[in-house]
């Protein structure tokens, strides 16, 4: 699948944006395009997506939090919605029309940095000693010796399993490798079978009725078995290397021997109780829990089964990010310190997003709130494992080439998994497109 050309205008239109407006693009010290900064009073716009999972109106329920809570600042919030969000704040940007704070993916976008459209953090109020609370996975959102996005929470590919499939074949614990993995489902799926009930063992997010989740489904598989997205240098993409090949034959083989079935959905299917096992970034967890009787008591949280090479998952989340070009981008900080605050990141929780902070670096009052909802839930224990074991390497890396992969891994990937296209056709497709993109970034 071609990159969409209406994509590569808005990109093109982005990244010249700097040079049609003189006006907004003044140079400051720090490298980075920015307004005038105002005295830190007046109003901003904040564009987002209802990034709280399960409730769609509790970031106005924020705003409005933070508006009563403020003198000097006002935040007017236009609400978008999942589907075509992105799309509208690019063109905003890129007409020179967008707001001052916007919610965007952990990782942030290439384009953005490069056109100096974002404001760095440490010229919008955030000290030295705010950043160093942060957990070491902020380091998705550097580029160039500057931190460029507030994280709300992360979020981490984890395994979910039905306790109570697992129980009735006679399995008291969760898989822990590929080769467990592998083996228990096969037999879940064949005992299943035989007895009436036709449970499928595991299913792939992307290989069901939610094709853009098979990106965060291979880039995990992916790592585990030690491969890489891109050189060190992100010149070149590496897919079609013997990790690519062992990781997608890994994925292959369930849908060759008939494990898993093409196409049923993995999330509605797990509370069901026709999927025992599938992976997703944990807050999938809010849409488990809407299962009600259907899942309440009978599944768990495990850390992904770890592969050849290690037990790594697709870091996800997102984070607050403030427009260089702002006349009131002091305003915007105050805004983004408050809502991208270890307070409300506490909160986030709520929803199973990921602490972005180090527990020991924030206030009292907020680790209680933490430890609270740590011991409150055995969930967290195996969520937290698995946020440990990722790095930022992956999702730096995905940074480059970013759009056109994700767009082209949705038909080479699961092309090559469903048996449609060889191993080495849909891995060497996906080298082919996406080194295009990473030549035109030079």
């Amino acid at each position: 699948m071609a990159r969409p050309r209406r994509r590569l205008l808005i990109a093109a239109s982005l990244a010249s944006v700097c040079a049609l407006t003189a006006s907004a693009c003044t140079s400051s010290p720090s490298g980075a395009a920015t307004g005038s900064g105002g005295d830190g009073k007046g109003t901003i716009e904040f564009w987002s997506m209802p990034y709280w999972i399960g409730q769609d109106d509790k970031v106005k329920q924020l705003v409005d939090e933070f508006n009563a809570s403020q003198k000097d600042v006002k935040v007017n919030l236009t609400q978008l919605e999942w589907k075509d969000g992105r799309e509208k704040v690019k063109q905003a940007i890129a007409a020179g029309q967008g707001p001052d704070v916007w919610l965007m993916n952990n990782g942030l976008e290439l384009e953005y940095l490069r056109s100096q459209v974002l404001a760095p953090l440490d010229s919008i109020g955030y000290t030295s000693a705010d950043l160093a609370k942060f957990d070491d996975l902020i380091k998705v959102n550097e580029y160039e010796n500057k931190i460029y996005g507030a994280p709300l929470y992360f979020d981490a590919t984890v395994m979910l399993y039905r306790t109570d499939v697992l129980k009735k074949y006679g399995y008291d614990k969760p898989p822990a490798t590929w080769e467990e993995l592998k083996a228990t489902a096969a037999a879940i799926t064949a005992k299943s079978a035989t007895d009436g009930s036709k449970v499928s063992g595991w299913q792939f997010k992307g290989m069901d009725d939610h094709v853009n989740a098979i990106n965060s489904t291979w880039e995990s598989f992916l790592c585990q078995a030690g491969g890489s997205l891109t050189t060190p240098d992100h010149l070149k993409s590496t897919q079609n290397t013997e990790a690519g090949k062992t990781a997608m034959n890994y994925m292959r083989s369930f849908y060759q021997d008939k494990t898993s079935p093409v196409g049923t959905s993995a999330l509605n299917g797990f509370i069901d109780g026709k999927v025992a096992m599938f992976s997703f970034y944990q807050s999938v967890i809010a849409n488990v829990e809407a299962g009600g009787a259907k899942t309440e008591g009978k599944w768990a949280v495990a850390p992904m089964p770890k592969g050849p090479k290690s037990g790594c998952s697709m870091v996800g989340g997102h984070s607050l990010v403030a427009n260089a070009r702002g006349l009131e981008t002091k305003a915007a900080g105050t805004f983004m310190k408050w809502l991208a605050s270890p307070e409300r990141s506490a909160q986030y929780m709520d929803f199973h997003a990921i602490f972005p902070y180090d527990p020991a670096k924030v206030d009292p009052a907020v680790k209680a709130t933490y430890d609270k909802n740590i011991k409150g839930d055995p969930n967290w224990k195996a969520i937290l494992e698995q946020a440990g074991r990722n790095t930022p390497d992956l999702v730096l890396q995905d940074r480059h080439g970013w759009s056109t992969r994700w767009d082209k891994q949705k038909s080479a990937i699961v092309a090559g998994v469903n048996g449609q296209n060889s191993v080495e056709e849909a891995l060497t497709s996906v080298d082919k497109e996406v080194g295009k993109a990473l030549d035109a970034e030079r």
